[in-house]
């Protein structure tokens, strides 16, 4: 495929951001940092349900920031936000300190969800490659695992000292600013470019938002497709006492994330080789990736291991498959708004993902929660199956379609 010197440059900064923004030596010990300044097992848990709270309840502000500024400076200021959020942490080692940096990384996730998704497809699309998207997206997703796997080594560097590490990840921080600043916008990526930013009411904005998704169903069931499979087959941050459960050392657990993550690459890697297969083949997968965990907590072993190594190797290739087929649907000039509601449902689902963990820890072993999530899964794909059918086929014109649904409800968002 034939690129220009402005794609490749673009795709260049796209990835160079993704790769910092995971880069955080920060990851692996910032739990362990709080522990140390007296946070408890429960304000632990208080403080990580705040980070999906703060996400979901800074939506509705962001998205007016990300109408008013542009998605390219509104990815910049959710960088700042989380690098003070850092900050707080470093100089204000109290319970209330460590939530006031939650809520800003909760920021920076909703301006991530909102602002930097839409500016990939937009530009795509201003440059006439948005056919690329799926492969993009999987490349994105394999470099932003290969940042997240050099920060798990932020745990070896305990020695120098938490400020020195904290220190590193501002450099990760800056550097992810430095490549997003180097991005030459061509989309207008906002709807304030084509109406005036002070006449946005956002209440209505997203009452827009719910009229386009009753109008153009395939948004709503792409976009729950893609939060329930993304959300329901996501254990990172349980696999630590999942591994030490199974039997495997604690010196050693570390090597079930780097497993999984290798398996997620493998996913997104060959996920676009997949973009034109059939629904029902699609819907039938999400009921394979289902089945995989139900196996894994059949036998919950590390031999079993390979069952969950399928599962995220199917998990994170459908995912990219599901949201470039979400992505499609989107009218252009409200991607923001509808990555906005994104944002909030995946915030939403995965706090019911750790409701339902918590609860199968409390029968005994962490086996009860993955064989629930299993059947969910299992459930979902049938869902799919039944409901979905071929109504979002990729033989569909989405843009055409979008287009309608704008002209139809567009025009009471002022």
């Amino acid at each position: 495929m034939k690129t220009s010197p402005s794609l490749r440059s673009f795709l260049r900064n796209i990835y160079g951001y993704s790769f910092f923004n995971k880069l955080m030596l920060i990851s692996p010990v910032y739990a362990v940092f709080m522990q140390d300044h007296g946070m408890s097992d429960m304000q632990l848990s208080v403080l990580f349900m705040l980070l999906s709270l703060a996400t979901m309840g800074t939506q509705i502000p962001v998205t007016w920031l990300t109408n008013r500024l542009g998605q390219k400076n509104a990815v910049q200021l959710g960088q700042l936000l989380k690098g003070i959020g850092f900050v707080v942490w470093l100089i204000w080692p109290t319970f209330w300190g460590f939530a006031l940096g939650m809520i800003l990384w909760g920021a920076m996730t909703a301006f991530f969800d909102t602002a930097f998704e839409g500016m990939i497809y937009d530009e795509l699309r201003a440059r006439h490659h948005n056919n690329i998207y799926a492969r993009v997206l999987g490349t994105r997703y394999n470099v932003q695992a290969a940042g997240a796997g050099f920060a798990a080594f932020g745990s070896l560097l305990m020695f120098v000292g938490y400020e020195w590490i904290t220190i590193a990840s501002l450099v990760s921080v800056a550097l992810s600013m430095i490549c997003i600043g180097r991005i030459k916008v061509r989309s207008h990526g906002t709807i304030s470019v084509h109406r005036p930013t002070r006449r946005v009411r956002m209440i209505k904005l997203f009452k827009t938002a719910f009229h386009i998704c009753r109008a153009t169903p395939c948004i709503f069931l792409m976009m729950s497709l893609c939060l329930l499979v993304a959300n329901f087959s996501y254990l990172d941050d349980y696999l630590s006492p999942i591994g030490i459960e199974i039997g495997i050392p604690v010196v050693y657990v570390g090597l079930m994330q780097f497993f999984v993550l290798a398996c997620m690459i493998l996913g997104q890697t060959f996920a676009y080789r997949f973009e034109k297969i059939k629904d029902w083949i699609l819907y039938a997968a999400v009921c394979a990736l289902g089945a995989f965990f139900v196996a894994f907590a059949f036998h919950y072993s590390v031999v079993g291991l390979w069952a969950l190594g399928g599962a995220y190797v199917l998990s994170s290739g459908l995912y990219v498959l599901l949201y470039s087929r979400f992505q499609d649907f989107i009218p252009p000039s409200y991607r923001t708004v509808i990555l906005s509601l994104y944002s909030i449902g995946d915030n939403f689902v995965y706090i019911l993902l750790c409701m339902m963990m918590g609860l199968g820890g409390t029968l005994g072993s962490w086996r009860y929660s993955i064989l629930g999530v299993g059947a969910m899964l299992v459930g979902v794909g049938v869902w799919a199956l039944l409901f979905i059918g071929d109504k979002c086929s990729i033989n569909m014109n989405p843009n055409k379609n979008a287009i309608k649904t704008v002209h139809g409800v567009g025009s009471d968002i002022v």
